[in-house]
C-alpha cells in the first residue's frame, strides 16, 4: 500500500523535491478513503486534520452563504490536492468539499505533512508558506464577499477591518476616499457615496470629508450585530 501511495505522492508538484525518507514519512500515516456521490469530505470552518489527494473521480470545492446559496470555487480531479489552503496559517478549511460522483482520495496526515515541510524548508520557508496562505485567505474572502454580500455589507466589513485595532479610540479617522473604498469592495464610487450617506444617517460615519472620514466603532459594531446577527464581533 505504501508504494502505491508514494507513487501518487510523487506526482504532486509540491512534493517533487522531497527525498525518499520524507516521502516514506508522509506515506506511513496515509490511507485511502472511498466516497459515495455527494458525500461530504470536509466542511468550511472545520479544523484541518487531513489533506486529500484525489486518486479517482472528482471533488467539488465550494462555499455556501448563510441562506444556503452555493458558489463553486473549483472542481478537482485525479492527482490534485485539496485542504491545504490555510494549513500553515489559520488551521481551518476555507471551503467545503464534496464528491461529485463516486471518488477515492488518499488521506494525508496534516500534522505529518506540516512537519515534513518545516524540516525541508526551515523557519524562513514556513514564514513564506504562512504569507502565501494569508494571501489565499484574503482572495477567497473577497470572492465570498462579491458572491454573497450586498454592497453595504461589504463596506461595513471593510470599515470593521480597518478599525479593528485594540489601541484605536472609539472614533477612528480613515484617510481613504470613496473611490478607494469602491476599489476595495468591488463596486463604483457613486454606489459607495450613496451607501456612506446612509451610514452617516445611521451614525456609523462621522465628520466625512473629500479625503477621508471618521468611523464610530461602537455604532459600527451595533449595526453589524443588529442587521447581520450571524457576524462574530471580536
Amino acid at each position: 500500500m505504501n508504494e502505491e501511495i508514494i507513487t501518487h505522492l510523487k506526482r504532486l508538484t509540491c512534493l517533487a523535491g522531497l527525498n525518499e525518507e520524507n516521502l516514506n514519512k508522509l506515506a506511513e500515516l496515509d490511507k485511502k478513503r472511498r466516497l459515495y456521490k455527494n458525500e461530504i469530505l470536509f466542511e468550511e470552518g472545520d479544523r484541518i486534520g487531513a489533506l486529500f489527494l484525489v486518486s479517482e473521480g472528482k471533488i467539488k470545492l465550494f462555499k455556501s452563504s448563510s441562506e444556503g446559496r452555493e458558489l463553486i470555487i473549483r472542481v478537482i480531479g485525479n492527482g490534485e490536492l485539496c485542504g491545504c489552503e490555510s494549513l500553515f496559517k489559520d488551521g481551518r478549511y476555507l471551503m467545503s468539499a464534496v464528491a461529485e460522483d463516486g471518488a477515492e482520495v488518499i488521506v494525508l496526515s496534516a500534522e505529518r505533512f506540516k512537519e515534513v515541510f518545516v524540516s525541508e524548508l526551515g523557519p524562513a520557508g514556513l514564514n513564506l508558506l504562512e504569507s502565501l496562505s494569508n494571501c489565499i485567505r484574503q482572495l477567497v474572502g473577497l470572492i465570498d464577499d462579491l458572491a454573497f454580500k450586498d454592497v453595504e455589507m461589504r463596506i461595513l466589513n471593510k470599515l470593521y477591518e480597518l478599525t479593528n485595532e485594540p489601541q484605536m479610540s472609539d472614533t477612528v479617522n480613515i484617510q481613504l476616499t470613496h473611490q478607494d473604498i469602491a476599489s476595495m469592495v468591488g463596486t463604483v464610487r457613486e454606489v459607495v457615496s450613496r451607501t456612506m450617506s446612509r451610514l452617516k444617517r445611521k451614525g456609523v460615519v462621522v465628520n466625512s470629508t473629500v479625503r477621508g472620514f471618521r468611523v464610530d466603532k461602537q455604532r459600527l459594531e451595533q449595526l453589524l450585530l443588529q442587521r447581520y446577527s450571524y457576524i462574530k464581533i471580536g
